[in-house]
């Protein structure tokens, strides 16, 4: 893919995405793994958790890192910058005109309408996320005749206890993401032995 192909790809990205890089997440993968096939759905759940694991927002490290990916220093740049560039030219024109957004109808309706898309796009995240990790299958699956599906018990171990242990005490992320990855590796060391 060429540079500027890689850049027009995470402008269209970056310029429907509301809400976040979690919001990111199902135009990501829409874009990269089903339209152009430039990784699997394992490749990409691994590079979204790394950029979870690393500072800054998810959806700008995960174009950063699959620009590195896909053409190397300057691959990484143009994708960072292209995700980038609706946000920072939104952001600009939001600040020139402030004052005649925050009482607009028009412009509060359309707030209105994105918001619920936001939460819609971050459940799509979580249900890419469950695909990957709890499911042995595509959710579509359960309404496939055929089709076998089922859950990863490590996968399902992890994330009760995760939300058990983020609910009930709310300790700090990092050491709930090292006790996760430890758990992980102690789960899964087994199967790959």
């Amino acid at each position: 893919m060429s540079l500027l192909a890689l850049y027009l790809l995470f402008v269209k990205i970056g310029a429907f995405t509301f809400g976040g890089g979690y919001a990111m997440i199902p135009f990501f993968q829409d874009e990269l793994v089903t339209r152009h096939g430039l990784m699997s759905p394992e490749e990409f759940a691994d590079i979204v958790a790394l950029a979870q694991m690393t500072p800054g927002p998810v959806g700008l490290n995960a174009a950063t890192y699959i620009g590195q990916q896909q053409a190397g220093l300057a691959g990484a740049l143009v994708s960072t910058l292209g995700v980038s560039t609706p946000s920072l030219a939104l952001g600009l024109l939001v600040a020139l005109f402030l004052r005649s957004f925050e009482k607009n109808a028009h412009w509060q309706g359309v707030l209105c309408g994105i918001r619920p898309a936001t939460l819609g796009l971050i459940g799509a995240a979580v249900v890419f996320f469950a695909e990957t990790s709890l499911f042995t299958a595509p959710v579509a699956a359960l309404w496939q005749a055929g089709k076998s599906f089922g859950l990863c018990w490590q996968g399902v171990a992890i994330f009760a206890a995760t939300l058990a242990i983020q609910w009930r005490w709310k300790p700090n992320l990092l050491w709930v993401l090292l006790g996760a990855a430890l758990a992980g590796w102690l789960l899964f060391l087994p199967a790959s032995l």
